[in-house]
């Protein structure tokens, strides 16, 4: 199933509103910059996906959609992510943000090695299982076409 990069948006948008309630009422903000950063790693993977999608996704859908989608929604994530990180830099000064910028490197990596790869897999059983069917189904034809030639020529 293709991340749905309207609802990562979302979540961003949420994130930063949190973010900017926490910071007026002076408090932790921790969970809000995480969940930002999951939300902006699951459009970015979305925005890849759109740009590089599977075989088996051009049955599924519009692709042109999906794309238009994505990148519409990695607008306004870079919008929210400026103004998130324009908040970090107001709260924690320049040595923050390049903290929390290392720190959103490091989930992104993270993110993409545990969650994208089972995603991935998944991508790959399906795929190996449809080319399995369709080999299977492709030489059961053949031997059918075979048997019926066969038989009317009476060879069988």
């Amino acid at each position: 199933m293709p991340i749905d990069p309207i609802s990562a948006l979302s979540v961003a948008a949420s994130a930063v509103n949190s973010m900017r309630t926490l910071i007026n009422a002076g408090q932790d903000t921790s969970s809000a910059i995480s969940k930002f950063a999951g939300a902006w790693a699951d459009i970015n993977e979305a925005e890849s996906r759109a740009k590089n999608p599977k075989w088996f996704e051009h049955f599924t859908g519009s692709l042109e959609q999906r794309a238009a989608s994505a990148f519409a929604c990695k607008k306004k994530a870079e919008a929210l992510n400026k103004d998130l990180c324009d908040m970090i830099q107001f709260v924690h000064g320049p040595t923050g943000l390049k903290e929390y910028k290392t720190i959103l490197r490091e989930m992104r990596e993270q993110k993409k090695k545990n969650e994208f790869r089972r995603q991935e897999i998944k991508d790959k059983v399906l795929s190996w299982t449809l080319g399995l069917l369709l080999s299977s189904l492709a030489t059961a034809l053949m031997g059918i076409i075979v048997y019926f030639l066969g038989k009317g020529e009476g060879r069988w």
